[in-house]
């Protein structure tokens, strides 16, 4: 039996270390977020995390009795009227606030690869299943929340949702600085995988858990363990779901990464890196594909 290189051992004993030592923070950060702490405690906790990272108070929608834990805080409504979905017939947009740290094409020559950075993701490994040759020529996009951002995700364009992933994994850092240094890391961190249907197209959006989430919250998640992948199919009974319409929240940290078929849409000249808000028209729908 060959020798393993001591680089390569070194690299998956740190690999391990850090995997197991990121798991451990993020649950006690997790759990720390969902106690229901006295008012005054929580408010300071909120006051000076919304000083550190620049959170704009004023566009949240505060309960009456006030938020019950920092969770509450961190997945927090905004009010009404703050974010207003584009309503033209053809457009598409922003699932989030956040940054848009990639725009990329999925070449015919390896439909099973996306990439970001200068890393290979595999889509398959991403959304938990084999999809072929189906993004042959189509694209995707990665949109980085930062802590202050807002961190409800929503339905980007009216679709029919066939089928809704969790797959279990790691909450490895998803800032910039922390794609540089763990491989894959999209493939690697828990996430949930959105499937829609749009006039027989197909767009995926993926919600990556990241460093300190507590969970991904969604009124459509498959029931499942803290720590197990489950899959909900829609069959014949997808659900049509509207534009603007809330998919789901991030209980601290997270990115969103799509991926559309060719011929699904066209992108409006956007800046990498940008920033977006939910609503904001980022597209337009190719004609006949918008329901």
């Amino acid at each position: 039996m060959g020798r393993v290189p001591e680089n390569g051992l070194s690299n998956r004993m740190t690999d391990t270390l850090i995997t197991r030592l990121t798991m451990g923070v993020c649950g006690a950060m997790g759990a720390l977020a969902e106690i229901k702490a006295p008012k005054a405690v929580l408010q300071s906790a909120i006051s000076a995390y919304s000083l550190g990272f620049g959170v704009n108070r004023s566009e949240s929608a505060v309960p009456p009795d006030g938020f019950s834990c920092f969770g509450d805080f961190f997945a927090r409504n905004l009010l009404a009227g703050t974010r207003p979905v584009c309503q033209d017939d053809d457009a598409f947009v922003s699932p989030c606030d956040g940054q848009i740290a990639a725009i990329q094409s999925i070449h015919a020559d390896c439909a099973d690869t996306f990439r970001v950075k200068g890393f290979d993701y595999s889509i398959q490994q991403l959304v938990g299943t084999d999809c072929g040759n189906l993004f042959s020529g189509g694209r995707g996009m990665v949109i980085y929340l930062h802590p202050r951002d807002y961190h409800r995700v929503h339905v980007p364009v009216t679709a029919n949702l066939r089928s809704v992933r969790h797959i279990a994994g790691a909450r490895f850092p998803v800032a910039p600085w922390a794609e540089k240094r763990v491989s894959g890391i999209f493939q690697r961190n828990e996430r949930m995988v959105f499937q829609f249907d749009v006039a027989g197209q197909t767009l995926i959006l993926v919600m990556v858990a990241a460093f300190g989430v507590g969970h991904i919250t969604s009124p459509f998640a498959p029931p499942r363990g803290r720590h197990s992948s489950a899959e909900r199919l829609f069959g014949s009974s997808a659900a049509r779901l509207e534009k603007g319409q809330e998919l789901g929240a991030f209980r601290l940290g997270s990115t969103v990464v799509m991926l559309w078929t060719d011929g699904l849409l066209s992108l409006l000249p956007l800046t990498v890196p940008g920033g977006v808000c939910f609503g904001e028209k980022i597209g337009m729908m190719t004609q006949g594909t918008a329901l």
